[in-house]
């Protein structure tokens, strides 16, 4: 193997992944999406501190809204756990 092939062996794909996402160009594109899903993740984190009561009027569960507060920065954690909640509801029903 040559030295070059080690080079290119040794980065992982979720390195280059990440080196492209946060890119010099294009993390100036991201950071408002970034921003905002971290805003976002705060007021579902919020969620959690409600009655279980109140997250059933809201049609979620607690498991779901954990679920979303660990989600990355990358998704929007509310429309993730809106679209998580209404595939519950379907299979049982509503």
């Amino acid at each position: 193997m040559t030295c070059q092939t080690l080079e290119s062996n040794s980065f992982s794909t979720q390195s280059k992944a990440r080196a492209e996402i946060f890119s010099r160009y294009e993390f100036r594109f991201q950071l408002p999406r970034l921003v905002h899903n971290w805003f976002v993740r705060r007021k579902i984190r919020a969620l959690g501190d409600r009655d279980d009561h109140i997250l059933d009027d809201i049609g979620v569960r607690r498991y779901e809204v954990q679920w979303a507060a660990r989600l990355p920065l990358t998704v929007n954690a509310a429309i993730a756990l809106n679209d998580r909640a209404k595939r519950r509801r379907q299979r049982e029903g509503f």
